[in-house]
């Protein structure tokens, strides 16, 4: 066994310089000339299967697996194999039980045996019994046994105690790739900006640009808004990929080329997305959120094979529903209702921005009782301290729950409402609307499309949201308010609160828009073009990436040449490291340009704010309705188009009276303030009417929520 322990342990070096193929090549030519003396040797099979595991050659690893089951069920190496076939794959030996067939013995010296127990115990969610199979090894202090500490914490939802475990294994054992990718991604899940780019750029300096560290670059890239080095990197991987088998996040692949403007490409790239497992949620909650945004025909079929897909998974079936208490609609007696507002974004994101409007505006003036939970936890950017400090507002934090737990916590509040304000986006928690959290379940603010979920009920908007004769697909109920669907109104908390107007610009009328490459469309691109060919001297401002990301501008240049916008005519803005920096960049702007289809609505209500007005084209969908709504609000109807002809126009009429326009900043602050859309006390007054009859309308049904 110490032998095979040396062969196993030196096998297991060579995986680092798995992109060397002929070091496996060699270590394969050894191994298959010792099975051509002895076939039936269990070591060597296990050897060579190990080698197919590095090279996720995963067919001949079942193989392999099946041939030790028949030499000898009961080796170490044959359960070892065992396991890790079914870490890959549980469908692969369904018979297959952890506990009872891996049989671990802490006399047994093989290693590998033991590490697969423990991460099938975290697979199967048992955290206490791996802890304490954990605590049984006799060293404690060895790399293998904190690298699985630090997988316990993070299954655990311990992101932070993850990173701190891993930093300090790091310092000790720098040139151990495997562990540097595994601190990657560690913070990533903990979302410790500060820490991912030293992190990087220290796995870099050592292991250059290796295939196993490309996939976490692509994410850190995506998370500083530079998506042409992200595809640089997602496409270098790829290149490894046609020599060796390497895992690739999928998902990133498809935002590289979002978030670089290609989003009229997510239509040709949906049909090879399907062919990848439907296990993969991240990947497929993002294609929901993608097709949505360019309203494309494919949302409702993506989005109800994904939740068919989630409904039978074994941990729907056994955690989320079964003996759980499926929330029933209760009459109230003299209590007011309890509302469970359900947020994955409290961080500096606009729909926690939104929020705490609503909340400092209305407080002393709410009549219900209002929950915010918080299901996502974003590390170093969390603002949720702003929400705890709150009077009237009960926060309570599920983040760091498993999902069943979270569940749980969600339905022992025994809200009469609760309300999604993340549907397909990042952070979301439309497993646990699945499983039905409260007897009224809204969709609202966070997402611009149907959930598709059916236990939703209701999707709450307005009328500009939702105008009369609606052909847009949706799942749920319809709520329309009869007033604007959100407030601006910043609190002192938000640096809104603290920015003066903006001074106008100089020279030529500058047109532009602060949203994000995604929503930069060839539509968008043309009729940007005509309007600048229309006005010469005419300036277009663009802030949608990284002013230092060279890549993802040469590729909107060359989309741009293709649309006829000349590129040589936009000023590239760069991101800002604070919100006062953003705010002040309006003095850049005359006039703030919506695109189509999928427009803007924390931009529209920012550039309002800041002195800019905005011109929008209305279409036919919420995603391309949310500035109608929020003009609409401020009083302004005259400023949302219904054709692209009309859309020119009245550009084209601003850069006529530029001096006028120029000399009235502060009119479009006080007009927002003074109008609806300026008024959170209000809105929370027509929310609560609403989830009232919302609840009233379930008694009457006597709503059993199955």
């Amino acid at each position: 066994m110490n032998q095979y322990l040396v062969d196993w342990y030196l096998l297991q070096n060579q995986a680092e310089l798995c992109w060397q193929p002929q070091q496996l090549r060699m270590i394969e030519a050894n191994l298959l000339h010792s099975l051509l003396c002895n076939p039936r040797e269990i070591k060597s099979l296990a050897l060579l299967a190990y080698l197919r595991l590095l090279q996720q050659d995963h067919v001949a690893l079942q193989e392999l697996c099946k041939l030790c089951l028949e030499l000898n069920p009961n080796a170490v190496q044959t359960r070892w194999l065992l396991a890790e076939c079914w870490l890959l794959d549980r469908t692969a030996f369904p018979t297959f039980e952890p506990n009872s067939s891996l049989q671990w013995q802490q006399e047994e010296l093989f290693l590998p045996l033991w590490q697969a127990h423990v991460r099938s115990l975290l697979l199967c969610k048992q955290f206490v019994s791996a802890a304490d199979l954990l605590s049984r090894q006799c060293n404690q202090d060895s790399l293998f046994v904190q690298r699985l500490k630090a997988e316990l914490a993070s299954a655990e939802s311990r992101h932070l105690e993850a990173v701190q475990i891993l930093r300090s294994l790091v310092a000790q054992y720098p040139y151990d790739l495997a562990l540097q990718e595994h601190y990657l991604r560690s913070i990533i899940d903990a979302r410790e900006s500060v820490l991912a780019i030293p992190a990087a750029r220290a796995a870099v300096m050592i292991h250059g640009e290796h295939p196993s560290l490309l996939g976490h670059i692509t994410t850190l890239k995506l998370y500083q808004r530079q998506p042409g080095l992200a595809r640089r990197a997602l496409l270098m991987q790829a290149a490894w990929c046609s020599i060796q088998p390497l895992s690739m996040n999928h998902s990133n692949q498809l935002m590289t080329y979002e978030q670089s403007g290609h989003v009229d490409w997510l239509e040709s790239l949906y049909s090879p997305v399907l062919s990848r497992p439907l296990q993969m949620p991240e990947l497929h909650s993002n294609l929901v959120l993608q097709l949505a945004s360019i309203e494309s025909a494919h949302t409702k079929n993506h989005a109800d094979k994904f939740l068919a897909t989630i409904r039978h998974t074994p941990a729907f079936s056994q955690h989320l529903i079964a003996g759980k208490g499926v929330p029933r609609a209760q009459q109230q007696s003299h209590r007011p209702l309890r509302i469970a507002w359900i947020c994955g974004d409290l961080a500096p994101h606009p729909v926690s921005r939104f929020l705490l409007g609503f909340f400092c505006g209305s407080q002393g003036l709410r009549q219900q009782e209002h929950q915010l939970v918080s299901v996502f936890n974003h590390g170093d950017e969390s603002n949720s301290s702003l929400f705890e400090a709150l009077p009237g507002l009960d926060f309570i934090d599920v983040s760091g729950f498993q999902d069943h737990h979270r569940v749980a916590a969600v339905r022992a509040l025994e809200a009469d409402v609760a309300i999604d304000l993340s549907g397909w986006t990042g952070g979301n928690f439309l497993a646990g609307f699945l499983a039905r959290l409260a007897p009224v379940q809204v969709n609202y603010l966070g997402y611009f499309a149907s959930s598709g979920v059916p236990e939703m009920d209701y999707w709450l908007g307005d009328h500009q949201l939702f105008p009369k004769h609606i052909s847009e697909w949706h799942s749920e109920e319809l709520w329309r308010l009869p007033r604007p669907f959100l407030a601006w109104q910043p609190p002192v908390e938000l640096s809104e609160a603290h920015q003066q107007v903006t001074e106008a610009p100089t020279g030529s009328i500058r047109f532009g828009s602060f949203n994000h490459n995604r929503k930069l469309s060839d539509a968008t691109l043309r009729l940007w073009g005509a309007l600048l060919e229309r006005i010469p001297g005419s300036i277009l401002v663009l802030k949608a990436n990284a002013k230092d990301d060279s890549a993802t501008q040469e590729l909107l240049r060359r989309r741009m040449l293709r649309y006829g916008l000349d590129p040589e005519r936009v000023d590239w803005l760069p991101l800002t490291n604070t919100a006062h920096e953003h705010l002040q960049q309006y003095r850049t702007l005359d006039v703030a340009l919506d695109p189509i289809p999928n427009g803007g609505c924390t931009t529209t209500c920012e550039a309002l704010w800041m002195g800019v007005p905005v011109i929008t084209l209305a279409g036919a969908t919420y995603v391309s309705r949310m500035s109608t709504a929020v003009l609409h609000g401020a009083l302004l109807p005259e400023w949302v188009c219904t054709s692209p002809e009309a859309y020119l126009s009245l550009a084209c009429a601003q850069a006529e009276q530029l001096q006028s326009l120029r000399s009235r900043r502060d009119h479009w602050r006080r007009h927002l303030q003074s109008s609806p859309l300026g008024n959170a006390s209000d809105l929370m007054y027509h929310l609560e009417n609403a989830f009232s009859a919302m609840h009233a309308k379930a008694l009457d049904r006597g709503a059993v929520c199955i």
